[in-house]
């Protein structure tokens, strides 16, 4: 059985998946706002690797080969602990909804006891425990003592419309923008980087773009 097919396989792969922090310039969401959609939700369909096999090194020196792999994306205003008191009343109605179209379900087509039986634990598991879990983790990510949900990679995007894209790439990766997590020292300050500059065809074709590497390399490594 595919490993990823398990509730415990599915949780790994949607809440413990290595993050990325991402950075736009107002330019940018607006640029993505044309098709109804934010940078993330664009770029998401691509960070899902279906199909895949690559061989992975272990603790133990076990083989073993990645099948399935996938990024989570967090704009970094995003990436904070949430409200404790906000969390528990979120968790009561995930509880109450859940529980109560549970009980319509029941009441319109009860489960004989021998189909329950039968069943696998995952399919006799009530509706409101995989939102409750789902909840509950949620409500420990981006915390001080734990680094599941602690980026591991910085994504910055600027607009080719940004007045002098190449020195915004230093203007968004400024401390006032950044999580506290990272400015009081509880994530990794020297976070790998990657530069991405958005072009929109309708605003011009990309060979008019008056962009050289010889202006994005200094800037660049400098931040690095």
């Amino acid at each position: 059985m595919d490993p990823a097919n398990t509730p415990l396989g599915r949780m790994l792969l949607d809440e413990i998946s290595p993050v990325v922090m991402v950075l736009t310039t107002p330019l940018v969401d607006e640029a993505c706002q044309k098709n109804g959609l934010s940078f993330i939700e664009m770029l998401s369909p691509f960070c899902v690797f279906n199909n895949i096999d690559v061989p992975v090194r272990t603790a133990s020196d076990q083989p073993y080969r990645l099948q399935k792999f996938k990024l989570r994306l967090f704009y970094a205003s995003d990436i904070r602990q949430p409200d404790l008191q906000v969390t528990k009343e979120r968790l009561k109605e995930v509880i109450t909804k859940a529980g109560e179209e549970e009980s319509l379900n029941l009441h319109l087509d009860a489960p004989q006891p021998d189909d329950l039986l039968s069943r696998s634990e995952s399919e006799v598991l009530p509706s409101w425990f995989k939102f409750f879990n789902k909840e509950l983790i949620r409500t420990l990510s981006f915390s001080d003592h734990e680094a599941f949900d602690h980026p591991v990679v910085c994504l910055l995007v600027v607009s080719s419309k940004d007045d002098q894209p190449v020195n915004r790439f230093v203007d968004l990766f400024n401390t006032d923008q950044l999580p506290s997590l990272l400015n009081d020292g509880a994530m990794d300050p020297k976070i790998h980087k990657l530069y991405l500059l958005l072009h929109d065809n309708q605003d011009a074709p990309p060979e008019k773009l008056l962009i050289s590497d010889t202006e994005v390399y200094p800037v660049v490594n400098g931040m690095d």
